[in-house]
């Protein structure tokens, strides 16, 4: 399989738009397919154009995770070094995401849509853990999925591997939205606009506001940050940014 195409991308209007479509594989990405992936996130983090990334899949699959042989000479040292170099990357990644989603997601594709900033679902999509009934732990994805869900859904997405509904994964916080398949693209589109038309200073700064006070639990250390955030840069970027909107 090596040098298949597995991961699209394309950049137009200050979108880039990254597509993995891996039929064979139920789009599950091998260490190539995950290679091509950071070479997206490297293409985004670089080309200063793009503000906003939607990450999709296909119509049967979002995206269900990585596949590895580990019986090739090998092929499990070149799959750690992809996840390593995709992980960094996408760590290191500041411009807002947007997962849509048109297939079932599975696996680390959980992972993927609890990392964007927001989620679109098709209605009749499915989402799922299936890693215990394959004789496995979720363990990572659940690294970054486990703030995103109450403790017992979690457990019983967890411990059972049963797929759940799109409507379930929007109660327990997942996506944003569940819409039938003719108005998904307008959707989509309706988030990305949000980032388009809206400044980029204060995308920016509502982000780490967010991302700083959902880990400083203490209410006096939130309020002094959010004070001295106001002070230093809010205010300032108030004064140069031109706005229509007002209450």
């Amino acid at each position: 399989m090596e040098g298949k195409k597995q991961v699209y991308s394309k950049v137009e209007n200050n979108v880039m738009t990254i597509t993995i479509d891996n039929p064979e594989t139920k789009n599950g990405l091998t260490w190539e397919g995950i290679g091509q992936l950071a070479d997206c996130f490297e293409i985004l983090i670089r080309d200063e154009t793009i503000r906003v990334a939607v990450i999709t899949g296909n119509d049967k699959y979002f995206y269900t995770g990585g596949r590895v042989d580990p019986t090739v000479p090998g092929e499990k040292e070149k799959y750690a070094d992809a996840i390593a170099r995709y992980s960094s990357l996408a760590s290191k990644n500041t411009k807002p995401l947007i997962a849509a989603i048109s297939g079932d997601c599975l696996k680390a594709g959980m992972g993927m849509i609890a990392s964007c900033d927001f989620a679109i679902a098709r209605e009749g999509v499915k989402f799922g853990f299936p890693e215990i009934r394959m004789g496995g732990v979720p363990m990572m994805v659940m690294v970054e999925t486990i703030d995103c869900m109450p403790k017992k859904r979690a457990l019983e997405a967890y411990l059972t591997g049963w797929d759940f509904s799109a409507e379930d994964a929007y109660m327990m916080g997942l996506v944003n939205r569940v819409v039938p398949k003719e108005q998904f693209g307008e959707t989509v589109e309706k988030f990305v606009r949000v980032f388009l038309d809206t400044p980029s200073p204060l995308i920016e700064m509502t982000r780490r506001a967010y991302e700083t006070l959902t880990e400083t639990p203490d209410p006096k250390e939130r309020e002094k940050f959010a004070m001295e955030m106001l002070r230093s840069e809010v205010l300032t970027t108030m004064a140069k940014t031109e706005t229509e909107y007002n209450v």
